[in-house]
């Protein structure tokens, strides 16, 4: 079976403001969103200054983020 199943944008760990799949246990399942939280896609395109933040924390980029999430 699974032994979890993970939000990527609702972390476990309070300290967090993503989770970082790459440090998630072998078997979890990693998604981007949910039935609670917008789509990955409206998400990316409505909310700037988190879509920076998790550009540069998670993908490690000091680029801007592309506007679009196509």
């Amino acid at each position: 079976g699974l032994v979890g199943l993970r939000i990527q944008r609702m972390p476990n760990e309070s300290d967090l403001e993503f989770g970082i799949p790459s440090q998630y246990s072998y078997m979890t399942v990693c998604a981007p969103s949910c039935h609670d939280c917008s789509t990955l896609r409206a998400w990316w395109e409505e909310d700037e200054e988190r879509r920076q933040r998790f550009f540069k924390n998670v993908m490690e980029s000091d680029e801007l983020p592309p506007d679009q999430c196509v």
